[in-house]
């Protein structure tokens, strides 16, 4: 008697060449127009300039990926990058969210996250060394607006 085998699909690698999926969306809650949600800070849409939230509001529509957003201002919507770059210095299809830390700092934050945002901070320690890794990225706890604002180890991020 003659015995068969059965003969399984190949299984993907351990390291596999899968792209990255997004991670868990940030809550809807916490996007939109209106208030108690998340504001842009600075943002700039193909064809146009860098424009400032304080002159024509911009807010949050969805998100598409980690760092993509799908932005709005009312009359353009866009999907733009969200960029650690300072004021003036962004490029056509970013845009970037300030936050104001206990210690009055204003950072540009990286990455939202449901109940965190991630910032890059100068590692001083490292900066002495004049090191490739003299910026360490964290992770903090946010409020949006004026609300909690006496909670420490908080970062406020703009808000409508």
């Amino acid at each position: 008697m003659m015995r068969t085998y059965r003969v399984y699909p190949p299984c993907r690698p351990r390291t596999s060449t899968k792209e990255k999926t997004m991670g868990r969306p940030i809550n809807k809650r916490k996007i939109g127009q209106g208030a108690g949600r998340l504001e842009v800070s600075r943002y700039f849409f193909t064809n146009t300039s860098e424009v400032a939230s304080t002159t024509t509001p911009a807010w949050i529509v969805s998100q598409r990926s980690t760092r993509k957003f799908r932005v709005t201002d009312g009359s353009t919507t866009e999907v733009l990058t969200l960029v650690n770059q300072s004021s003036g210095d962004l490029s056509a299809g970013e845009f970037a969210i300030d936050a104001r830390l206990d210690d009055s700092t204003v950072v540009q934050i990286t990455k939202l996250h449901n109940r965190t945002v991630s910032y890059e901070q100068a590692n001083i320690d490292l900066l002495a060394e004049d090191t490739d890794d003299s910026v360490a990225s964290a992770q903090i706890k946010y409020n949006l607006g004026e609300e909690n604002d006496d909670e420490a180890g908080t970062a406020t991020l703009p808000s409508q």
